[in-house]
C-alpha cells in the first residue's frame, strides 16, 4: 500500500467517524423529543379524563335540574 491510498483510507475513516458522530447525535435530539412528547400525551390523557369527569358531572347536574321541572306540572 503506497502513501496515498493510506491518507484514502484515513480520510474514509474520518468521513465515517464524522458521519457517526452526527447519527449518534441526531439520535439523541430525536430520542429528546420523543421523551417530550410523550410527556405531552400524558398531559393531554390526563386533561381528557378531568373533562370527561366534569362532562358527567354537569350532565347529571343538569338531569336534577329539568328533572325537577318536570315535577313541577306545568301546564303546556
Amino acid at each position: 500500500m503506497n502513501l496515498d491510498n493510506i491518507e484514502q483510507l484515513e480520510a474514509k475513516v474520518n468521513r465515517l467517524m464524522d458521519k457517526h458522530q452526527r447519527g449518534k447525535r441526531e439520535k439523541g435530539a430525536v430520542e429528546k423529543k420523543l421523551q417530550q412528547k410523550e410527556s405531552e400525551w400524558h398531559h393531554l390523557q390526563g386533561q381528557i379524563r378531568r373533562y370527561e369527569r366534569e362532562r358527567v358531572e354537569l350532565r347529571e347536574k343538569l338531569d336534577k335540574i329539568i328533572g325537577q321541572f318536570a315535577n313541577l306540572d306545568l301546564p303546556e
